[in-house]
């Protein structure tokens, strides 16, 4: 469970013009953390179905969660990426959800280009 990069040199790379740095420790593997078995959320029910969000999001194995009934948040850590001002990064952003839910992700202060997808 993981990444697999195949990584080119930047002289065959056609967007390597866009950043300054393609680091290993910049990569985010999204997951959903449901707090029950998909068996018990999602007995045969379609995937487009509503009311299937998860309750967070993990980010490299990290994330927290507040519940909303009782106000708790856990005490775990988040995944923090390093940066220098006025640098441009590679990020990749893999999802990884069981759920069908897309996800928005945003950089506070930063501007972000999206160089590729699929799926």
């Amino acid at each position: 469970y993981g990444s697999i990069i195949v990584r080119q040199p930047p002289s065959k790379d056609p967007n390597s013009h866009l950043y300054d740095y393609d680091l290993t420790t910049h990569v985010m593997l999204i997951s959903d953390w449901l707090h029950e078995d998909a068996a018990e959320r999602y007995p045969g029910r379609l995937a487009v179905n509503t009311g299937q969000d998860p309750e967070s999001l993990l980010i490299n194995g990290k994330g927290q969660f507040r519940d909303p009934n009782t106000g708790f948040m856990t005490n775990t850590p988040l995944e923090v990426f390093t940066i220098t001002p006025r640098r441009r990064y590679r990020f990749r952003m893999i999802n990884a959800f069981a759920s069908v839910c897309p996800a928005q992700v945003t950089f506070e202060g930063h501007n972000l280009t999206v160089i590729a997808t699929d799926g």
